[in-house]
This record gives structure tokens, sequence and C-alpha cells, in this order.
């Protein structure tokens, strides 16, 4: 492709993100101190000190892990890296760290929120795979059959993947559990940092890992955490040193420099959840078939939109595309059909609020029942999209 393609291609993309509202809760807008890190880009930077006994030294890079402190104090842990690029890196290191050929893994399903590539990928290195059981009218695990399954199988590990669901579920009934269990917080990180939902690790977990540009506002790249530098990991480390060497410097140093305040997380957590609940309660005022929930369970910042069909539910995630409100169509779990899933995180970051969460949901209800889109919607969807940026955070 020649660079005028390019260019134009990169132009159109910042139009689309410049002119929308995302409510796709895999993407996120990073927070940004407005420092030029491009000298960075083609820099190559390991976690580790090295000395003379070393294979291979880098001259003039300085030792990073001084740096983390603050995200290790945020998640009570002692160690994290920043190696991983992805959250499948992180999920793919980790296991090709740990495992051996044949051990066993309990996951959470795909159809309850499991992420789609988990089972494949653990199945591919070699790996012996089962899912907890769950509950499709709670939405929830099944605790009780969950367990009979973990004592009878005994797996060797326990690997809490959830991509999507309705509920930050309490998992701290795995405590007595003896095997090592890891926690993904992808769509968690920032309510967990800001102390909105439990720490993983208090209830039992013994890594976490987590992708930082979805529930958390910052660059793609992903983190290990560790509640202790004990064996589990020295045996991670270990297996990162070979399979990631460089770091990434730019979207690193880009995380610690516009690390947040502890007022600016907080608020930005809450105000996440809160507007989910109240656009959850608009649409539904507004006769939308939102997947409905147990106000009695802690809250995540998804919501489903469940369509009577397939060619509904994709037909109203184009025209809402096309109003520049960007939303994820897709599978639903439990067996809910094809639908839509929302998200509040970068929607919050652009300036969502409780004051415009009414004329939004108002705008998708119409978009919804009309199945076509005219002049004065389209009008309307390009003000509110606009008064909402007015308040961007």
């Amino acid at each position: 492709m020649d660079s005028k393609k390019s260019r134009k291609s990169i132009e159109h993309l910042r139009k689309i993100h410049e002119e929308s509202l995302i409510l796709n809760p895999t993407e996120n807008i990073p927070f940004c101190s407005g420092i030029n890190l491009d000298f960075l880009e083609g820099m190559y930077i390991s976690e580790e000190m090295r000395d003379e006994n070393s294979k291979v030294i880098f001259a003039g890079r300085e030792n990073l892990n001084k740096l983390y402190d603050s995200w290790c104090k945020y998640m009570n842990a002692e160690a994290v890296t920043f190696k991983p690029h992805s959250g499948l890196d992180a999920h793919i290191s980790v296991f090709m760290s740990l495992g051996q050929i044949g051990e066993k893994v309990l996951l959470l399903p795909e159809e309850a929120g499991g992420h789609f590539s988990t089972h494949q990928i653990l199945s591919r290195l070699g790996f012996n795979v089962r899912c907890f059981i769950t509950d499709a009218v709670q939405y929830k695990v099944d605790i009780l059959r969950s367990i009979t399954l973990i004592e009878s199988w005994k797996p060797d590990y326990i690997f809490v993947d959830r991509s999507e669901g309705l509920y930050y579920e309490d998992f701290s009934w795995l405590k007595g559990v003896s095997c090592i269990k890891i926690f993904d917080a992808s769509q968690y990180l920032a309510n967990i940092m800001a102390k909105d939902y439990d720490n993983p690790f208090d209830m039992g977990f013994d890594i976490i890992l987590t992708s930082l540009h979805k529930n958390y506002p910052g660059t793609q790249k992903a983190a290990i955490f560790f509640p202790q530098k004990d064996e589990l990991w020295e045996r991670v480390m270990k297996g990162l040193s070979i399979y990631i060497s460089n770091i990434h410097p730019k979207d690193v140093f880009s995380l610690l420099l516009n690390f947040p305040s502890d007022l600016t997380l907080k608020s930005y957590s809450q105000k996440m959840l809160s507007t989910t609940h109240l656009l959850e309660e608009a649409l539904v005022q507004n006769h939308l078939p939102v997947v409905k929930r147990n106000f009695n369970n802690t809250w995540t910042q998804h919501l489903w939109v469940r369509p009577e069909s397939k060619e509904k539910a994709y037909q109203f995630f184009r025209l809402l595309e096309e109003l520049h409100i960007l939303t994820n169509y897709r599978l639903l779990p439990y067996k809910l059909g094809y639908g839509l899933r929302l998200g509040t995180a970068a929607a919050v970051r652009q300036g969502l609020d409780e004051k415009s969460v009414h004329d939004l949901a108002e705008i998708i209800s119409k978009v919804y029942f009309a199945n076509a889109i005219d002049d004065t919607l389209r009008k309307a969807a390009f003000t509110t999209i606009a008064t909402i940026k007015k308040e961007q955070i």
C-alpha cells in the first residue's frame, strides 16, 4: 500500500474516532500526558537488570522495575511485568511458563462469557481442559455443582477468563482449592484498582493477568501481577524471558507517565458503574429488549440488548454505527442468541454522564423501533455526541 493511501486511511479512521461515541467495551480512551514518546519507538529494552553472567546485555538502558511501584500498590501486588503485548499474549505466556502437557485446566465456558480463544489455545498447548458449570438463569457460575466437579476432577489450574458478563462474581469460595488459580481482570481492572470491586488476590488467586486498554484507559498492552516474588513469579518471569524479549517501551512508559491520581481513578470507576445503571434504566424505560439483571449482585459495565432475531440485531448494530454510535454485535452468552453488547468505559472517558444518558437512550431506542434513520434522527445523534464530548475527562 502506498503512503498516500495509508494517510487517507488514517485520516478516515481519525474522523470516525473524533465523531463517534464508543459503547464497545473492548475499547477505551487512554489517559494522556501530552509528552512525546516517539523516540522510544525503535528502542530495545528489557525489564531485567543484567550482569556479566547474562547471555545478552544492551547498553544505555535503565532497569524499569523500580518504576512499577504505583501499579503494584493499587493491585496489592509485590511484582508486576508489562512484557506481554496483549491479554491473549499474557494467557499464552503464563501457561507456557507454568504448565506441562496433559495437566488439567478448569475454565469458564465460552457460552457463559469465557474468552472465545482460551479453550482452543490451551488445548493446542496440550492441556486437558474442562469448564465450570454455570447457571443459565442467574447468568453466573453454579457454585455447588462446580465445587463437585473440582473435587472429583482435581484440576491443576483454575483460570477465570471471563471476557464478558453482567456481574463481577465473588470467587472467594475457591480459596480452599489446592491448585494454581489465575484471574483475568481485563474487563474489571479500573474498578479493582479503585477498590469498587474486591481484589482477586483477596479471593485467593495466585496470579492476575489483564489487558490494559479495555476497562482501564491505557495503551494496548498487558500486565501480569503477583502477590509475592515466589516460585510462581520466578517460573513465569523465566518463561517470559524466553517468549518475549522487547517490552515495547513506548507503550510501557505511556502507562507509567499517564498513571491517574487516586481521585481521578475513583471518580472514573464510580462514574462508569453509575452511568451503566442509568443507561440500562433509560433503555428499559424506552422498552428496549435489555437483558435484565439482579440488583443484589455486583454489576459490571456491560449491557446486553437482545433483539427478536439475528437479522434485527445486525441491522440495529449497523444503523447505530451509521450514527457513529459504536457497539459490539455478537453471539450473547447463555444461549441468548445474537445481540448487542454495550459498555460505558470509553463513553465515560468521552464525557457520557447522568445528564446525557437519557438523550442517548432516546436516540438508541428510536433507531431500534424505527429500523431506519432520517435527517432529524441523524441531527439529534450528532448534537448529542458533540454535547457529550464537551464533558470529556
